[in-house]
C-alpha cells in the first residue's frame, strides 16, 4: 500500500492519505465533460484537506484499502469509512465521533470561491478569530457550488448534524498594491480573500456514537431551453449558477462573496437571470428567496426619504438630496421588484410604495422637463468618488454624467415595467404619470443621444454641452432591446461596431463583448494605466456582461448568424477555460475582463462576468425576458 489512495470518475476524484487517514485531494466535476480539469485542481486547501475530527491527534493504527473503499482505524476504537459509493458519491461513516468536531475540511477561495446554499435560513455567528471575515451556521442538507466545477451536496443521517463555516483569509497576505491615487473604499482595505479559505466543520447538537456524512456531485443546474442537447450550449450549462454568489455578511447576492449587493448597481441583473429558472430544481427556489430578501432590503435599509436607493444609505441616516455614487441602483431596485413580481406577486405588492417613491426620484431627474433625465453629476471630467465631477454607474471606469444614457435606459426600463405592474393590481391611475413620461422621453430620446458624426448613439452629454461618444456599444443594443432605437437604424448601428471591431482585431469576440470600440480620453477616464489603457478593463477590454446586451441586439434586429458565430465563440470559451480566476487574484489579473489576446485586465471576480449567458434565452430563443419589449 502507498501513501495515497486515489479514486475517481468523470463527476469526482478524491485522494485519501494513508498515513492520516484523511482526503488531501477533492475535485468534482458536474457535468462529467472534463476529467483533467477536476482531477488537477483541488479544491481543498492543500496540507489541510478534509479530517476526521478523531484523526488530528491520533493517526490511525490500521487500515484496509480495496477498490471503492478506505477504512482506517485508531487505539481508542475510532474509524473512518471513506466509500465511493457511485460515480457521484462519496459517503463516509465515522465511529466515536466527538460532537464538537466530527469532520473539518478547507476549500481553496484562490481555486474556487464556493458558495453556500441552504433551504433553511444561516445564521450569522461572531468569531474571535480576527482573520475570520464570517461565520455562520449552517444546517444540513446544503449545497455547495464552487464556480467552473458544479456543485455538491451534502447530508447526513443524523438531523443533529450541522455545519460551521468560518471564511478566512490568510494572515500572510493583507493588502493589495494599488498604486498611491487609489484610496477608494474597498479598493485598499486590509484583507487577503485571494489567499483565503472556507473552513467547513460538521458539528452535532447531541452525543453521537456513529454518523455518515455523504458528499454528493449534483448535475448542472441550467434554466431548460430547445437545444439544451447541443454541445455548442456546454459553456451555459457549466457556467449558469456562476450569475450567483452570496456575501456571507447578509445572505443576498453580490458581484461576489465578499462584497453584498443590497442597493447595488448591477441589482437588476439577478433579477433578469432568475426569469428563466427549471423549477424542478430547489436551488432556484432557494436563490429566488435569497434574492427577495435582497430587494427587500434594500427597499426598507438603502432607500432615502426622497426614493433614492443606494447602498451609501444602508443602515445609516436616509437623507434626502445627497446624491449617490451609482444612480442605477434606484431603476435597478425598481426593475428587481417587477421581475420579482413574476414569481412572488404578493411581496411585489407589499414593496410597491417603495417602488413607487423610488419611481417619482426618478421623475424628479428630469430638471429641464424634456423627458431625459439629467444626473446630477457634470459629466466634465473624472474625479475621486468623494468629488462631485465624478459619476458611476456600473460602467466606473468613466466620467457618466448628467444626461447618461446607461441610467436612462435603466429608467426607461423601470418605469416602463412598473407602469406596467400597476396597472396590472388595478392601480392604472397611479401609473398614468409614468407612461406620460415615457411618451414625452420616446418623442425626445433619439434626437437626444444620437451623434450625427459618428452614427452612433453617444454614452452622455456632460452639463456643458459635450457630446461623449466613443463608440459604447451597450449605449447601441440596450435601446435597440428597449424598442428606443428603429431595428433598421439599428442593425446599421451595429454593423459599423461590428466593422470597428474587426479592423481593430478583435477576433471572433471569444472573450466578450467590449464596451466601447474608439479609445476613451484621458479626461473621462481614471487615471490608473492598468485599469486605463486603451484595450484594458472598461476601455475596450472585452467581458461576458456586455455581450448579454449586445447578442439579444443581434438576434432583434435580424443578424442572426453573426450572433451565433460570436455566442458559440464565447460559450466555447466559457465550457473549455477556466472562467472564474478566484476572489480578488490581484487588480487586473482576474478573467472577468480580458484582452483581446486573452490576457487577464479585471477588476476582481465579477459574477456579473456571466450575464450574457441570458442571451441565449432573451436573443436566440426568443423567450420572454422582461428587458425585451415584444
Amino acid at each position: 500500500m502507498g501513501k495515497y489512495s486515489c479514486y475517481g470518475s468523470d463527476f469526482l476524484s478524491y485522494t485519501i492519505d494513508n498515513e492520516k487517514g484523511k482526503i488531501a485531494f477533492f475535485g468534482i466535476e458536474s457535468s462529467g465533460r472534463d476529467r483533467d480539469k477536476h482531477a488537477s485542481y483541488n479544491l481543498m486547501l492543500p496540507a489541510y484537506g478534509g479530517m476526521f475530527g478523531a484523526f488530528k491527534k491520533s493517526k490511525p493504527v490500521s487500515s484496509e484499502i480495496t477498490d471503492n473503499n478506505a477504512f482506517f482505524k485508531n487505539a481508542n476504537g475510532s474509524s473512518a469509512n471513506y466509500i465511493m459509493v457511485d460515480e457521484h458519491t462519496l459517503n463516509i461513516r465515522l465511529d466515536k465521533v466527538n460532537k464538537n468536531d466530527i469532520f473539518s475540511t478547507r476549500f481553496s477561495i484562490k481555486t474556487a470561491p464556493p458558495t453556500i446554499w441552504t433551504k433553511n435560513e444561516a445564521k450569522r455567528l461572531k468569531s474571535r478569530n480576527p482573520l475570520t471575515i464570517y461565520k455562520s451556521k449552517f444546517e444540513l442538507p446544503l449545497i455547495i457550488h464552487f464556480p467552473d466545477f458544479g456543485r455538491i451536496e451534502i447530508t447526513s443521517n443524523s438531523s443533529d448534524v450541522y455545519c460551521i463555516e468560518e471564511l478566512q483569509m490568510s494572515g500572510d497576505f493583507v493588502g493589495l498594491d494599488l498604486g498611491y491615487k487609489n484610496h477608494s473604499y474597498n479598493h485598499n482595505r486590509i484583507h487577503a480573500l485571494h489567499y483565503g479559505s472556507s473552513f467547513l466543520t460538521f458539528k452535532s447538537n447531541n452525543p453521537l456514537e456513529k454518523v455518515e456524512l455523504t458528499f454528493k456531485v449534483l448535475d448542472e443546474c441550467y434554466p431548460p431551453f430547445p437545444y439544451e442537447n447541443d454541445e455548442r450550449y456546454n459553456g451555459l450549462k457549466r457556467n449558469w449558477l456562476n450569475c450567483f454568489a452570496m456575501n456571507r455578511e447578509l445572505f443576498d447576492m453580490g458581484d461576489n462573496i465578499y462584497f453584498h449587493g443590497t442597493g447595488h448597481l448591477a441589482i437588476h441583473m439577478k433579477s433578469d437571470v432568475l426569469q428563466m429558472v427549471d423549477e424542478n430544481d430547489e436551488q432556484f427556489k432557494i436563490i429566488r428567496r435569497v434574492y427577495e430578501r435582497q430587494i427587500t432590503r434594500s427597499f426598507k435599509q438603502c432607500q432615502a426619504y426622497d426614493g433614492e436607493v443606494s447602498v451609501c444609505y444602508f443602515n445609516k441616516e436616509k437623507k434626502a438630496g445627497t446624491g449617490s455614487c451609482a444612480a442605477d441602483s434606484t431603476p435597478g431596485a425598481i426593475i428587481g421588484l417587477t421581475g420579482i413580481a413574476n414569481w412572488n406577486l404578493p411581496l411585489a405588492k407589499k414593496l410597491l410604495p417603495n417602488a413607487i417613491k423610488a419611481a417619482d426620484f426618478i421623475l424628479s431627474l428630469d430638471t429641464d422637463e424634456d423627458g431625459i433625465f439629467e444626473i446630477p453629476y457634470p459629466g466634465d471630467y473624472m474625479g475621486q468618488p468623494a468629488d462631485k465631477g465624478h459619476y458611476c454607474n456600473w460602467w466606473d471606469n468613466f466620467a457618466f454624467g448628467h444626461k447618461d444614457i446607461y441610467i436612462n435606459y435603466l429608467c426607461h426600463r423601470a418605469l416602463r415595467e412598473l407602469s406596467g405592474l400597476l396597472e396590472k393590481v388595478g392601480k392604472g391611475e397611479q401609473a398614468k404619470k409614468y407612461r406620460q413620461q415615457l411618451e414625452k422621453f420616446d418623442k425626445n430620446f433619439f434626437d437626444t443621444f444620437y451623434n450625427k458624426e459618428t452614427g452612433l448613439m453617444a454614452g452622455w452629454i456632460s452639463r456643458n454641452g459635450k457630446v461623449h461618444d466613443y463608440g459604447f456599444t451597450f449605449a447601441v443594443s440596450m435601446g435597440i432591446n428597449e424598442g428606443l432605437i428603429p431595428k433598421d437604424k439599428g442593425r446599421e448601428m451595429i454593423k459599423k461596431l461590428l466593422d470597428y471591431m474587426k479592423k481593430d482585431g478583435y477576433g471572433d469576440l471569444r472573450f466578450g463583448i467590449p464596451g466601447n470600440v474608439m479609445p476613451v480620453a484621458q479626461e473621462d477616464t481614471i487615471n490608473w494605466p492598468c485599469m486605463s489603457d486603451w484595450g484594458r478593463y472598461e476601455n475596450g477590454g472585452l467581458n461576458g456582461m456586455n455581450g448579454f446586451h449586445f447578442l439579444t441586439a443581434m438576434y432583434n434586429v435580424g443578424l442572426e448568424k453573426r450572433a451565433d458565430d460570436i455566442l458559440f465563440a464565447i460559450l466555447n470559451t466559457y465550457e473549455k477555460e477556466m472562467t472564474h480566476s478566484g476572489l480578488m487574484p490581484g487588480y487586473c489579473q482576474s478573467v472577468d475582463w480580458r484582452t483581446k489576446e486573452g490576457v487577464s485586465c479585471g477588476y476582481n471576480y465579477l459574477a456579473d462576468n456571466y450575464y450574457f449567458l441570458l442571451s441565449v434565452y432573451a436573443g436566440k430563443c426568443g423567450m420572454y425576458h422582461p428587458a425585451v419589449v415584444k
